[in-house]
């Protein structure tokens, strides 16, 4: 029995893997590893981000929202955002909307929007808790008290006639959830949430966590509070139930019971504005607020219900005025100035040359639309040029393998590096002015390429080079003027910084 139960739950996660939420399991690992490397650089964590325009669209809204950006600063790259808001918090933000986008399109609506409403609530109020107590990183405590039901979640949004069966017990039989899914599934949602959390390293303080081996380890006390809140609110904040709860939570803190009681009212009001900004709107209205009357919840469960069979998916609103469905940005001269101006700020507050660095090619990729762009230095024997950062199509594979040797005065390359000018390569063999090596187009593939030096103080460090290689779209001359500013704006920023 326990076999066919371990086949199940086996079943389940590689579905869930392979078919259901591949796109939030690929971005776990790569977020996870981004902001856990010590080496790791902002536009590591950006490229994650950029893969996805829509992510990326929501991503800058929610990191612009009062909430995560108080100083009101507009944030307009994803590497400025890490620059402002730091790994941490940008990685839980990603992993936060990739999970969203993933459940979208739920089919059990109330269930889903039931545990999606109680996994924030519980996640705002384990963070806001962690804070309080000083706790060194409290995004991990979100992302692990938000991904402590994972599997109740991606169960409820892809159960299909499961869902049903494990429902119709639950009012037919009067059984408890648990009961339920051990009698239709074989085994507990818990477990799923386990089996995935292990195949998609969801991380150690999450695994810990599930393990239930807890010891003395404060963030899973506090973990466990948010989870607790967030169950026993849903009966009314002046039930016995979260009564007991405060005085549990207040021993536990070293805190007053009034002290938890307001913190917890507090971060209540704050988990369903949070929730609304990710795009939940059904969520955020199902999260228990202090003060109101649950009569009032109860008839928008009941109004959820009647809705259910009608309008089956999950409500995510998206700002329809930074959706983007293209897999290739389009030029927008509206990003390019929001660029342009927050490099302008950012060389103000004397950053590393690296976060500039990173900033003019989100430019150059979202703001004057090109499918990869792309930095290489210049050796200290000025014989060959490496890619340092890439964002776009084949980054990643640029990063490992592009060098470019200039020992041949006719290469392109080094004539761009020898005049100190810009270049816009052309797709015509025949109106080309030098050469490229085999090894070169065969990882570039062929032309046109705009391609532009760094230059500090006079002197050549490097080169920016960008194209549209992948999607085929044509560069023009309005096209080569823009990559023309990104450049010339990073190579003044990058001379003051070096002074």
């Amino acid at each position: 029995m326990a076999s066919k139960a371990n086949k199940e739950l086996e079943s389940w996660i590689k579905h869930l893997s392979g078919e259901d939420m591949p796109v939030f399991s690929g971005t776990v690992a790569d977020v996870t590893e981004s902001v856990n490397s010590e080496d790791s650089s902002a536009s590591e964590v950006a490229q994650t981000i950029l893969r996805d325009a829509s992510l990326t669209s929501r991503l800058l809204k929610v990191a612009n929202s009062f909430n995560y950006n108080p100083g009101g600063k507009k944030i307009s790259t994803v590497s400025r955002a890490v620059m402002v808001l730091g790994f941490e918090q940008v990685g839980a933000l990603t992993l936060t909307l990739a999970l969203v986008d993933s459940l979208s399109e739920g089919v059990q609506r109330h269930k889903l929007t039931e545990e999606m409403a109680q996994s924030f609530h519980a996640a705002i109020q384990a963070q806001q808790l962690a804070k309080k107590m000083g706790c060194k990183s409290p995004e991990d405590i979100f992302v692990a008290t938000l991904l402590s039901r994972l599997g109740n979640m991606a169960f409820w949004a892809f159960s299909g006639q499961k869902g049903t069966e494990v429902l119709n017990l639950i009012q037919s039989e009067n059984l408890t959830e648990q009961e339920a899914e051990l009698q239709v599934l074989g085994f507990r949602l818990r477990d799923l949430t386990v089996g995935l959390s292990k195949s998609w390293s969801l991380g150690e303080l999450l695994d810990d966590f599930l393990s239930d081996h807890h010891g003395n380890d404060e963030r899973h006390n506090i973990i466990s509070i948010g989870q607790e809140l967030a169950e026993a609110a849903k009966n009314g904040w002046d039930s016995e139930q979260v009564a007991i709860i405060f005085e549990q939570a207040a021993k536990k803190l070293g805190l007053s019971v009034d002290e938890v009681e307001e913190l917890a009212h507090q971060n209540a009001k704050h988990a369903k504005e949070i929730t609304r900004i990710y795009g939940v709107t059904d969520a955020s209205k199902r999260i228990p607020q202090p003060n109101i009357d649950m009569g009032l919840i109860e008839e928008d469960v009941d109004e959820a219900k009647s809705d259910s069979t009608d309008e089956p998916r999950l409500t995510i609103t998206e700002d329809t005025s930074t959706a983007v469905t293209s897999k290739y940005p389009e030029p927008d001269s509206n990003v390019q100035l929001t660029i342009m101006q927050e490099i302008t700020s950012a060389i103000e507050e004397k950053p590393s040359i690296n976060i500039i660095l990173e900033m003019v090619l989100e430019g150059l990729h979202r703001g004057v639309g090109m499918d990869r762009a792309l930095f290489a230095i210049l050796s200290p024997d000025r014989r060959t040029l490496t890619c340092k950062y890439a964002i776009g199509e084949d980054n990643e594979r640029l990063c490992k393998e592009l060098r470019i040797n200039l020992s041949n005065t006719n290469n392109i390359f080094h004539q761009v590096i020898d005049s100190k000018k810009a270049m816009h390569v052309p797709s015509d063999p025949k109106k080309l002015t030098g050469t490229l090596s085999r090894d070169t187009l065969t990882l570039l593939g062929p032309p046109a390429y705009l391609v532009m030096p760094v230059i500090v103080r006079s002197k050549v460090i490097g080169i920016f080079m960008a194209d549209r290689n992948a999607s085929g779209r044509d560069i023009e001359e309005k096209d080569f003027i823009a990559f023309q500013q990104f450049c010339q704006q990073a190579n003044m920023g990058l001379t003051f910084l070096a002074m």
